[in-house]
């Protein structure tokens, strides 16, 4: 019998750290990204033994359905758990944008999901599929100047879950959580404004969150304590969407 896994693509980022961090425990993990030296330190700093790396840029979106068979097959694992939080954002108005950067938003957001749960339910994956999360946003549900593009790509994953928690049922579970603003890599900027964390505590009913946050969401919907649950768009954003 093959090894099981959860795949969390985007491992590096800031969510998929918190994520990694919190289902470990529970499961083997497939690290996911771009950058090797990124990978290899996190799974130096965690249980190694149950860590694989699968070093790849999404990207390349025609190649990941050869690489990921290859990568399962060398490693003779079977993958039952998907999450993905890989994600690519520009903030442009949309008379400046151009068609190759939506382009590039759109593969690394949407596309890339798709031929990986594309994958996951061939022979090389043994029917072994059972759940799938999607780390999407909440500007897919609410708008935001410059985000067109970004807020589109996510608003797709967001259908998609609606369809494949039926085209996919009973076998495999569907979800998609929204998250509001964080403070990331990516954000600090933003938070270190005085101006922007005004309106941030006055739009967020319990003040800031953290990517833990998103992290205990995760794990819930990967486990069976959410057993009855598909096709849903959770938002978790301290009550920001509730007077939007």
């Amino acid at each position: 019998m093959k090894t099981k896994y959860t795949l969390v693509s985007a491992s590096t980022s800031d969510i998929g750290k918190a994520i990694v961090t919190k289902i470990l425990p529970s499961c083997n993990i497939i690290l996911h990204g771009r950058n090797q030296d990124k990978l290899e330190t996190i799974a130096s700093s965690l249980d190694s033994s149950k860590i694989l790396i699968w070093n790849f840029d999404l990207q390349d979106v025609d190649e990941i359905n050869k690489s990921l068979s290859e990568f399962m097959i060398a490693n003779k694992i079977v993958i039952d758990h998907f999450i993905h939080c890989a994600g690519s954002i520009k903030l442009l108005p949309i008379k400046h944008f151009g068609l190759q950067n939506a382009r590039q938003i759109f593969d690394i957001n949407f596309f890339s999901a798709f031929e990986i749960i594309k994958t996951l339910l061939l022979k090389v994956n043994e029917n072994e599929l059972s759940n799938i999360v999607f780390i999407s946003a909440l500007f897919s549900k609410y708008g935001n100047k410059g985000n067109s593009v970004y807020a589109a790509s996510k608003g797709a994953i967001d259908s998609l879950v609606k369809s494949l928690a039926s085209e996919l049922a009973p076998k495999v579970r569907v979800n998609s959580i929204l998250p509001g603003g964080l403070r990331t890599s990516m954000t600090n900027h933003l938070f270190d404004d005085p101006a922007y964390m005004e309106k941030y505590q006055e739009r967020y009913l319990l003040g800031e969150g953290d990517t833990d946050d998103i992290a205990s969401m995760a794990n819930f919907l990967l486990s069976n304590e959410s057993k009855w649950i598909t096709g849903q768009n959770y938002i978790v954003d301290g009550g920001c969407s509730s007077h939007l």
